[in-house]
């Protein structure tokens, strides 16, 4: 990490890449793989498994429309998220600010940022008690808490529907991480709206309106050939030609 503070007002003017790149000099290893992880939903794998600096994270985001100058909440929430607060005088953000936008702007889902609090809660030794209760379904390499819970989604063990094996794990490691379960409980079904019925899709379920109209009959019908048409009046007990 650069030695290099976050403080200057000389830094907060320039361009917005000169900008994008002191943000990534303040930020270490440990922070671009929060940031790769946070972007999962919204960046394919491939693209962040090559990224090894925040400048190739930040360079995704501009390329998927995910963040510009006009726009760079996506960001300011990302710093946020991972306790970067300091470094959003950069995007013209403070915390307050932020916190204010989350509700309506938010675009890191609410599972993803359950995921990376889990992982936060998480130490070392809590992380040894997981992986030995998880025995021989992980691979036998070095993990962090982030990378186990990035490698559970990955085997569709857990999902956002589904965090029955993330509450055994805390309930006999963790307990209070319970918590923050079931407060993702509470905002996800907040946020569960019905959508409206297509009423012309429900009358068509109903037998309330033809399928096909006649005229849409006619035509296709004068679009076929004259000798299947023919064999097509004849054999049919409804003698379609006299209606047409």
């Amino acid at each position: 990490m650069s030695s290099q503070g976050p403080h200057s007002d000389k830094n907060c003017k320039g361009s917005f890449r000169e900008k994008l790149l002191i943000i990534g000099s303040n930020l270490g290893v440990e922070d671009v793989e929060h940031l790769k992880f946070l972007c999962r939903d919204l960046v394919t794998h491939k693209k962040l498994e090559k990224s090894s600096s925040a400048s190739d994270v930040f360079e995704h985001l501009l390329a998927e429309d995910l963040l510009s100058e006009s726009s760079p909440f996506f960001l300011a929430e990302l710093l946020y998220i991972i306790g970067q607060k300091k470094l959003l005088q950069y995007l013209n953000y403070t915390k307050e600010k932020v916190e204010h936008l989350l509700p309506t702007q938010r675009r890191v889902s609410l599972f993803r940022n359950l995921l990376y609090e889990l992982s936060e809660g998480i130490d070392e030794e809590k992380l040894k008690d997981m992986i030995f209760l998880l025995g021989d379904s992980l691979p036998k390499t070095e993990m962090t808490s982030l990378g186990l819970l990035a490698f559970l989604e990955k085997q569709h063990k857990i999902d956002e529907d589904n965090l029955t094996v993330l509450e055994d794990l805390c309930e006999k490691v963790v307990p209070n991480l319970l918590r923050n379960i079931e407060k993702y409980k509470r905002e996800k079904a907040t946020q569960i709206v019905i959508p409206p019925v297509d009423k012309e899709a429900e009358s068509l379920y109903q037998g309330k309106e033809e399928l096909f109209s006649q005229t849409e009959v006619k035509t296709f019908l004068e679009a076929l050939p004259e000798g299947v048409l023919v064999f097509l009046n004849k054999g049919d007990s409804g003698n379609w030609s006299d209606d047409l």
